[in-house]
């Protein structure tokens, strides 16, 4: 245990940790830079590479980031981030349709992000250690998803609406939440990292860190897991488009947004009560698998619905396999191997952004939605012949 002031009580921890969280992502943008872009002159195919190097930069930083984050403080990594992400829309606001500031726009986006990623989930891990709290993990950072994502919502319904006067106070007022999400950062407190190594130099983190993950099947798998949903979750910016294909009024399309933060919060707030429930890992992506399948294969605006429910299905998952993650890796590791898993992530992102574009192109749109299912069906099962060799060799 580490002497704490009062002020850096177990309370006041949590409440700054979670508005940091929070305000991060009370973006107004998020309801209409789209369709920005679009409107500022960028063609669909624009669209598409910026969100595959958005993707792909967020794998290069990623680990560098989580590494960074393991030798210096969590802390300041996690002040600076709001910071870095409110450049990029000061960027856009005066882009002026000039595809390669959207571009540096995305790239203060993403070392924002990355700043964030992995360090949030290692600061809390170890603040709560040092509070004698680590098993209420999964249980806060479900709590901190919700209030993300109920900010989301609310700022997603409220840009919509900032959008309908003038599109670009959409952007630009987007800064204003990031610097709250930088001062709450700045209240926190970096408790001491756990190590029984002593000093390690900075590089050593990635040989640490893959040499954790090389020598731990578990750790393995989770990441599989961890990509394989991850994945699931990058066809949302695809969304919009199947709203287009079945003919949803454009006025709803904020509703949509609004709907989908909502029950992603529902979620993951709930998500820590099924920790210890291993049958979710198979049965939430065949019943999200069938209901992806179905809205692909016969879309209509009643299988939005079918969409919905999937992404209920699923959003306790994410916050699950962090928690796995978590229990099974080191302190002194912790913030680089999170960041691995994100690297992954955003690898494959990269990998699926162009891949689904494709098949948008060629096809319809809907199609990506029940090949995702089909994929999910099909994870189901080797999720289940796993788990059940686990409690035969126990």
């Amino acid at each position: 245990m580490f002497s704490q002031k009062k002020s850096h009580t177990y309370t006041s921890f949590i409440r700054n940790y979670i508005l940091c969280i929070a305000f991060y992502d009370f973006i107004f943008a998020y309801a209409i830079y789209t369709v920005y872009f679009s409107i500022q002159g960028l063609s669909p195919f624009q669209i598409s590479l910026l969100l595959t190097f958005w993707a792909l930069s967020s794998a290069v930083f990623e680990i560098p980031s989580g590494a960074f984050a393991d030798y210096w403080s969590r802390r300041k990594m996690m002040i600076i981030a709001p910071i870095l992400k409110s450049l990029c829309f000061i960027s856009w606001y005066f882009a002026n349709g000039n595809f390669y500031i959207f571009v540096l726009g995305f790239l203060f986006w993403t070392i924002g992000s990355t700043f964030l990623s992995g360090t949030a989930e290692a600061l809390l891990y170890d603040n709560l250690t040092a509070f004698n709290q680590k098993e209420n993990y999964a249980k806060i950072l479900g709590k901190s998803e919700f209030y993300r994502h109920i900010a989301q919502m609310i700022s997603i319904f409220s840009g919509g609406f900032i959008a309908y006067f003038n599109i670009k106070f959409a952007i630009i007022f987007s800064i204003f939440p990031l610097l709250f999400a930088s001062i709450f950062a700045y209240l926190l407190h970096d408790a001491p990292k756990i190590e029984s190594t002593g000093e390690i130099k900075y590089l050593d983190y990635f040989k640490i860190a893959f040499q954790e993950i090389k020598n731990s099947k578990i750790l393995i798998v989770l990441f599989i897991s961890y990509v394989i949903f991850g994945i699931f979750g990058n066809f949302d910016e695809f969304d919009q488009l199947y709203y287009k294909l079945v003919n949803l009024p454009i006025w709803a399309f904020g509703i949509m947004g609004t709907i989908w933060s909502g029950i992603s919060a529902i979620g993951v707030y709930f998500a820590h009560k099924f920790e210890k429930n291993n049958y979710i890992y198979y049965t939430v992506p065949i019943l999200s698998g069938i209901l992806l399948f179905f809205a692909g294969y016969f879309p209509g605006i009643i299988m939005i619905s079918a969409i919905m429910m999937a992404y209920l299905l699923n959003s306790p998952i994410k916050i699950l396999l962090e928690s796995k993650i978590q229990h099974t890796i080191s302190s002194h590791s912790r913030a680089t191997i999170t960041s691995i898993s994100s690297f992954l992530l955003n690898i494959f992102g990269a990998l699926s952004f162009p891949i689904f574009g494709l098949i948008a192109t060629n096809y319809r749109v809907s199609t990506i939605y029940w090949i995702n299912g089909i994929v999910l069906i099909l994870f189901s099962f080797w999720v289940y012949k796993l788990i059940t060799a686990l409690k035969k060799s126990n």
